[in-house]
């Protein structure tokens, strides 16, 4: 069986969410023991840009790094998605099709599966009012187009039917979390500064952008401050939340009680959990919520959303409030500073309930999914 997958987000420098699942799932299938199945990774490649230095060493595995003309693919997608890959795969006797970022040819002949992490863009603004206009248009043609649509959760399963997709068509494949790799040899510091003058630390890992619903996490940080010791640490790349959130840091008076560290490596984001007190996500909106797992994996006790996906995330091992509630955030913060007890509950429920989510059943159910369509 000849499998394509698009992977051109793995191209990133940095590795965030979708690129990490891409990642990691690709990775999981080809560990995986499928000698009948040989793996296309399609991407695009410009004049004197180099192949991917990923999976090369092994046999499954066929690069297809496609000459494209700079930007086509944002600049004019459907040249893309309905003509050039279809050709491609055709030319390479593809049997199945995987888009794990919301795109398939539309135009594909094979089974397309198409991956959803999450459809925020349809009830909120995320990109723009232009860019989240034409996502939602093009979201609705490839669901309309995919022959199975992978949700990553069942909230996001239960959007993407309100919005229009077939529900025999729609399936949930929980993605898996990137596990505490325990001890390493890393320097244990932050922003060139020794973790240990940090702690202790409430936590946050995400883009500073408005439906991580950051600047309401400041203000509940705000009013509870001079209760407790505790840094916040605001860790992810810059995003539209970014003058915001420095603005009531600077107004609250609190920049040394809140760091915001930009960008962090994968060994950056290690120390940071392992040092953490606790895991704050107030994310208005989510596809899953793998931040959560990952922090409940290092025995950090989770406090989140009672919205989306992120109930889904938590199960019973976590703290949910509604966010959309002034106080109710810094309440719960206040009740699991002070209660050792509560505390110790949450991280052994949550060491148990990180276990349950893993790459290898994630890919399993994939590949089975894989051979479903093709019939292989």
């Amino acid at each position: 069986m000849r499998v394509g997958i698009f992977v051109e987000v793995v191209k990133a420098q940095f590795h965030t969410g979708i690129s990490r699942y891409v990642k990691r799932l690709v990775e999981t299938l080809v560990s995986q023991h499928h000698p009948d199945v040989t793996f296309y990774l399609y991407y695009q490649r410009q004049p004197g840009e180099k192949k991917l230095d990923w999976l090369t060493d092994n046999k499954q595995v066929k690069h297809r790094a496609l000459w494209v003309p700079a930007n086509l693919l944002s600049e004019h997608p459907s040249v893309w998605w309905k003509y050039y890959l279809p050709l491609m795969m055709k030319l390479d006797s593809i049997d199945i099709f995987h888009g794990p970022n919301h795109s398939v040819p539309v135009t594909a002949k094979i089974p397309t599966v198409l991956t959803i992490h999450d459809i925020a863009y349809f009830y909120m603004k995320v990109h723009g009012e232009g860019l989240d206009r034409m996502l939602k248009r093009t979201t609705l043609e490839n669901m309309a187009s995919a022959t199975k649509i992978v949700a990553v959760s069942q909230s996001t399963a239960n959007d993407v039917i309100r919005e229009g997709a077939a529900p025999d068509k729609t399936t949930v494949i929980y993605q898996g979390y990137e596990p505490n790799p325990g001890e390493s040899t890393e320097s244990s510091s932050i922003m060139n500064r020794p973790i240990t003058s940090l702690t202790p630390y409430l936590l946050f890992i995400g883009t500073v952008q408005p439906r991580k619903n950051v600047e309401y996490l400041v203000d509940e940080f705000a009013k509870i401050s001079a209760s407790i010791p505790h840094t916040l640490m605001i860790a992810g790349a810059p995003g539209d939340s970014q003058q915001a959130v420095e603005k009531k840091i600077a107004e609250y008076g609190l920049g040394n009680r809140v760091l915001l560290t930009g960008f962090i490596s994968d060994e950056e984001r290690h120390t940071l959990y392992k040092y953490a007190d606790v895991f704050l996500y107030p994310s208005l909106y989510e596809g899953f919520g793998l931040v959560i797992l990952e922090a409940m994996s290092y025995g950090v006790p989770v406090i989140t959303g009672n919205n989306s996906s992120l109930p889904e995330a938590a199960g019973d091992a976590g703290i949910k409030v509604d966010i959309e509630t002034a106080g109710a955030l810094g309440e719960a913060i206040i009740t699991l500073v002070n209660d050792q007890q509560l505390k110790q509950d949450l991280i052994e429920k949550g060491l148990s309930h990180s276990h349950s989510f893993g790459w290898e059943e994630s890919a399993t159910q994939m590949m089975a999914l894989y051979r479903q369509l093709a019939k292989c």
